[in-house]
């Protein structure tokens, strides 16, 4: 099992390497196929695909993201990533849950912070799936496979990582239709005034700002949800508990 664990681990770094690429590249190219090359419901099937994919790969899902958004509009493009991102939520936790439990436990145990979200779920499955969801600072993927280690429920996990998901999923959408119009703007006569490269800066600005302060709070109160587990006698283990998925 150990072999197999790490035979796995030695795959997915090493595809990872071989997939890294230029983010703002990768999302004109995905942008300019999108909307010249295939219909859409090939498209949208691609890009849950895609992102089923990259969740446990580790990859970054941003340029499909806002591709999606900026080809099929806002709500469109939310829900088709969103599902892509849930399915390889499930992914990560089913993997997680059947084959490699045990080792991700030990590895919770050297991490602080994914310490402070295993105690937390004590005081609630699908309401702490979801805060860090919402938080950038709980690296999606690591915890998807740490969940899978963790007493929590098929049914919470799901609930919890998709309403957590999708606000930054809305955000992101909507950051792709800005730069859609943006640059359909910039290809006519008219040209681009002051507003509009204010108007662009401050969706991206407010898009980072809103991500760090809103993950920076929802780490706060995971690790006082934590710390209010712990005394209360509620922590839970992790390895040999639960429920199959």
């Amino acid at each position: 099992m150990a072999l197999l664990v790490a035979l796995t681990c030695v795959v997915l770094f090493a595809l990872r390497a071989l997939l890294n690429f230029d983010v703002s590249g990768a999302t004109y190219g995905l942008i300019a196929w999108l909307r010249d090359d295939i219909n859409v419901s090939t498209g949208c099937m691609v890009l849950v695909i895609a992102t089923a994919v990259a969740t446990p790969l580790m990859l970054s899902t941003t340029p499909i993201n806002i591709g999606a958004g900026a080809v099929y509009g806002v709500m469109l493009g939310t829900f088709v990533t969103l599902v892509g991102h849930v399915a390889g939520a499930w992914i990560c936790y089913v993997w997680s849950r059947w084959w490699a439990r045990d080792w991700i436990a030990r590895k919770m145990r050297s991490s602080e912070t994914l310490t402070a979200l295993n105690h937390a779920l004590a005081k609630g499955g699908a309401g702490i799936v979801m805060l860090s969801r919402l938080s950038p600072l709980f690296p999606f993927a690591m915890c998807s496979f740490c969940f899978g280690a963790c007493n929590v429920g098929t049914w919470d996990y799901l609930m919890g990582t998709t309403v957590g998901l999708a606000p930054s999923t809305l955000m992101l959408s909507w950051v792709g239709v800005t730069i859609q119009s943006y640059s359909r703007k910039g290809a006519t006569q008219e040209g681009h005034s002051a507003a509009d490269y204010r108007r662009l800066w401050g969706v991206i600005l407010l898009t980072v700002a809103s991500s760090v302060l809103l993950g920076w709070r929802v780490k706060a109160v995971i690790k006082a949800q934590a710390r209010e587990a712990e005394r209360s006698g509620l922590v839970i283990g992790t390895a040999g508990v639960g429920g199959t998925p």
